[in-house]
C-alpha cells in the first residue's frame, strides 16, 4: 500500500500588493488594542480590529487572492473573514474546529516566526504572503531556523509582548471542496 503524504501548508509564492501598506499600522493597531491576545500556542480572534478593516479592503483582498492564485473570487466569502494572531505554536492541527474548511491567509506580520509541518525548518514570512494552509494537518509556528521538535511547548499559554514573536495574520474560510485540488496537484 502506498503511503499518501498530505500537506499542511502551501507557501503559494504570492504577496498582495493592493494594501499592503496597510499591513504594518494594522499589526501596531493590534499591538496597541490587543496587547495580550498574542498567546503562546493559541491562535486568537483580534476582534477590536475589524473596525480598522473597511469592507472594501476585504472584498479587494478576496479579489486579489484569487487572482493571483487563478481560483474564482466567489469561492472566498466575505463572511469566512477573520483576523488572527499568535505566539509560537508547537505542532497541532485544527480538524475538530475546522472540519470543512481550508484557509487562505495573508499575514500581516511574522517576526521571526514561520510555518512548519513535522519535516520542514521555519523561515520567517513577508508582509502580504498568501499560505494556504490545511487545518486537519499537523502544522506549527516556530522561531526561524527550527523544526517543529525542536520547540519547547509553553505550557503557561501566556501572552507573547516580544515582537519577533508574534504572528498576526488575515483569513478567509474556504470550502475543502473548492481548494482540495490545489493540495493535491501540490
Amino acid at each position: 500500500m502506498k503511503r499518501r503524504i498530505s500537506l499542511s501548508f502551501i507557501r503559494t509564492g504570492e504577496c498582495i500588493e493592493r494594501g499592503v501598506e496597510r499591513l504594518a499600522d494594522l499589526y501596531l493597531r493590534a499591538r496597541e488594542l490587543c496587547p495580550d491576545l498574542f498567546v503562546a500556542e493559541e491562535t486568537r480572534t483580534f476582534d477590536p480590529l475589524y473596525e480598522y478593516v473597511p469592507l472594501s479592503f476585504v472584498d479587494g483582498l478576496r479579489k486579489e487572492i484569487a487572482y493571483k492564485l487563478s481560483l474564482p473570487p466567489e469561492i472566498f466569502s466575505l463572511d469566512r473573514f477573520s483576523i488572527h494572531g499568535c505566539g509560537p505554536v508547537g505542532l497541532h492541527d485544527d480538524s475538530f474546529r475546522y472540519p470543512q474548511y481550508y484557509f487562505a491567509m495573508v499575514v500581516a506580520h511574522s517576526g521571526v516566526l514561520g510555518l512548519v509541518d513535522a519535516d520542514t525548518v521555519a523561515t520567517p514570512h513577508r508582509a502580504g504572503e498568501i499560505i494556504l494552509l490545511d487545518p486537519r494537518g499537523k502544522h506549527g509556528l516556530v522561531h526561524e531556523g527550527k523544526r517543529a521538535d525542536d520547540h519547547k511547548y509553553e505550557s503557561s499559554h501566556s501572552p507573547v509582548h516580544d515582537e519577533d514573536s508574534q504572528f498576526l495574520f488575515l483569513n478567509m474560510d474556504v470550502r475543502r471542496s473548492d481548494l482540495q485540488a490545489r493540495f493535491r496537484a501540490s
